[in-house]
């Protein structure tokens, strides 16, 4: 019920019809929830750039939208005309004599009471039958990262992005379209600047990220079987590019969607496996998301360490750290010891080279190995 009372009171402030209690308990809901406050200032934002004018030339073109808005809204969700006795006492008393747009405005809203607000947002910016992709005609900025490299450039916008060894990342040159896209092959960090009407697209292989304004991390690696998108801040929204009519899902800070390009069963089990967590989510057919403890500073995140020059393990097999040290040293790694491959280990790397990493491994796992010309043989011992 506190998750529904708030979103009572912010349609109330939105629509200036909260009391100075009801405020005062909407900012004390705010104080102490992050997520309460990202769900505040991105629809606060929304509806302060999108709420239809009411000049008498488009007036009815405005009601008409959002009357089809909510039909699909009671098309996709069960019960949608039922709204609990809390939510109806909240608007019953809501003014006739305003016109028929913000009255559909209201009753559209109070349903994202009861569970459907972010779906409710993200359903008005990219509609099924509208899925952006990168378009192919504008001049195009591409950024390579090679291996044992790393970047940070700012884009157009002022979108800040970090990018991870053996990556690419290509964008539109003046980032200035109905949507603001990126293409990514590899690993990247993003601080995205707030734009509620021009949405930020990140597209992969296999999955479009959606986001307003946020901070992520996404490793899309071409030659990986998943990729992994991690929230930080804000909220995501994850669509797969291959299935249209798959469902969408929203991401909460600190959480992390794994995206498995083949089989979803033994992915399910690796991850179980490979760390302690508390939950699991299986939101569609191939797709996992994963919480991340909100206690860790982003340099101690795993999937965030390596912004801040650390390589940082957990519970990972052998074959996937030899993987990020072929990215992070640009060296190539074989594993003639097959024994080791699956076996896994927890550590981290700061400033050390790659010789000092691989000893520093020999304490934790019996190997031989040999370094010619940048290419490493790892041998049983």
């Amino acid at each position: 019920m506190k998750e529904e009372r708030f979103w009572i009171l912010l349609t109330k402030k939105i629509f200036g019809e909260a009391s100075e209690e009801e405020l005062k308990q909407l900012q004390a809901y705010i104080s102490s929830n992050q997520d309460f406050l990202a769900s505040h200032d991105r629809l606060s934002d929304f509806f302060a750039s999108n709420t239809p004018k009411t000049s008498s030339s488009n007036k009815q073109n405005q009601e008409d939208h959002y009357l089809n808005h909510v039909n699909r809204l009671k098309a996709q969700v069960q019960d949608f005309d039922m709204v609990d006795d809390e939510i109806a006492n909240d608007f019953i008393h809501i003014d006739t004599k305003q016109p028929k747009i913000a009255r559909w405005i209201k009753v559209a809203f109070s349903i994202a009471a009861v569970g459907i607000g972010a779906f409710f947002l993200f359903n008005t910016l990219f509609s099924k039958s509208e899925l952006p992709t990168l378009a192919k005609s504008k001049p195009q900025n591409e950024v390579i990262v090679s291996k044992g490299s790393k970047s940070k450039i700012v884009l157009p916008d002022g979108t800040q992005v970090w990018i991870n060894s053996g990556s690419k990342l290509t964008y539109d040159e003046n980032l200035n379209g109905k949507y603001r896209e990126v293409m990514l092959d590899g690993e990247a960090y993003f601080d995205v600047v707030h734009n509620p009407s021009r949405p930020f697209i990140v597209h992969t292989s296999d999955i479009d990220i959606h986001v307003l304004g946020t901070v992520f991390n996404v490793k899309a690696y071409s030659v990986d079987e998943t990729i992994e998108a991690t929230l930080i801040q804000g909220s995501i929204e994850v669509v797969n590019r291959n299935q249209k009519d798959a469902p969408k899902l929203m991401l909460k800070p600190h959480e992390k969607i794994i995206f498995n390009k083949e089989s979803t069963v033994n992915a399910k089990k690796e991850v179980i496996a490979g760390a302690e967590i508390k939950e699991i989510r299986e939101a569609s057919f191939n797709v996992q998301v994963v919480p991340i403890s909100k206690a860790l500073a982003d340099s101690s995140i795993h999937e965030t360490s390596w912004v801040y020059n650390k390589i940082l393990f957990e519970e990972e097999k052998v074959k996937d750290i030899v993987k990020k040290l072929e990215r992070w040293y640009n060296v190539q790694i074989n594993l003639a010891n097959e024994d080791i491959e699956n076996i896994r280990l927890s550590g981290s790397f700061v400033d050390e080279t790659i010789d000092e990493a691989l000893r520093d491994l020999q304490l934790l796992i019996p190997f031989n190995y040999e370094i010619k010309n940048n290419i490493i043989t790892i041998t049983k011992k």
